[in-house]
C-alpha cells in the first residue's frame, strides 16, 4: 500500500552554519533566524500535501533545536554521509525500510514553492506514471527529487552545488532506465540577489505570502 512521504532536508539553524552565502548582507544571527522561517514554511508546504513528513536533519546534535521551532507529529531521521549524494542515499534506504513510499525530497531554500508541485510529484510516482521526479532550479540544481523505488546509483557522481547537478542526475536516471517527470522551474534563495527577488515576490503576490507566512513576517520586520 502506498504511504507517500515528503522528506525535508534541513540544516540546524545555527549562526555561522546556515545560509552563509547571505552574509554579510545579513548578519550570521539574522541568516540563522531566516533559516528557521524557511524551515517552518517548507514543513508547512509539505504538510499541506502529505500526511507523512520526515525531517532529515544535520548535524546529529541539532534535533532539539529544530524540534523547538517545528510542529509536532513529524518523523525524524539524521543525515549521514560525506556529501549530499551519500546523505540522500542513506535517508532513501531508511525511509523505504520504514515502509514509506514514494519519497519526495525537498529542501528549505524555496519558501514560495507552490505545494502543487510537490503534490504533482507524489501523484505521478504513486500512480507509477514515473519513477523519478525532478524539480529544476534556475541555477542548474534542483528543488525536489522524488523516487518511486530505491534506484541505487541515482545520486552518484553528481557535482553538488554546481550548475551541473540537475543535468547529471537526469542523466543518471536515463542510464538506469527510469521514467522522469520534470516539474516546473523554480528558484532557491541562496544569495543576496535571490533574497531581493524573494522580497519582491512576497511584496507583489498574495499567494506567495500565503505559501511562506513565516518568511514573509520575518522579512517585514527587516
Amino acid at each position: 500500500m502506498s504511504r507517500p512521504a515528503v522528506i525535508v532536508m534541513i540544516k540546524v539553524p545555527r549562526a555561522g552554519f546556515v545560509k552563509t552565502r547571505l552574509t554579510p548582507a545579513l548578519s550570521d544571527a539574522d541568516a540563522a533566524a531566516l533559516a528557521v522561517c524557511l524551515a517552518q514554511d517548507a514543513v508547512n508546504s509539505a504538510s499541506r500535501v502529505a500526511s507523512e513528513v520526515i525531517i532529515a536533519y544535520a548535524p546529529s546534535d541539532g534535533r532539539d533545536m529544530l524540534e523547538a521551532s517545528l510542529p509536532n507529529g513529524l518523523h525524524w531521521l539524521e543525515q549521514r554521509g560525506r556529501d549530499l549524494g551519500e546523505r540522500l542515499e542513506a535517508i532513501t534506504v531508511q525511509a523505504f525500510e520504514m515502509g514509506f513510499g514514494p519519497l519526495v525530497f525537498i529542501g528549505a531554500d524555496s519558501p514560495t514553492l507552490p505545494p502543487v508541485f510537490i503534490a504533482t510529484a507524489i501523484r505521478s510516482l504513486a500512480a507509477a506514471e514515473s519513477d523519478i521526479a525532478l524539480g529544476p532550479t534556475e541555477d542548474g540544481g534542483f528543488y525536489l527529487v522524488g523516487l518511486r523505488i530505491h534506484a541505487r546509483g541515482i545520486f552518484r557522481h553528481i557535482a553538488w552545488s554546481t550548475s551541473e547537478a540537475y543535468a547529471q542526475t537526469a542523466r543518471n536516471a536515463a542510464r538506469l532506465g527510469l521514467r522522469l517527470l520534470e516539474l516546473p522551474l523554480w528558484y532557491d534563495v541562496d544569495t543576496p540577489s535571490d533574497l531581493q527577488r524573494l522580497r519582491a515576490e512576497l511584496s507583489a503576490d498574495e499567494e506567495a505570502r500565503l505559501r511562506a507566512p513565516a518568511t514573509y513576517q520575518w522579512l517585514r520586520g527587516k
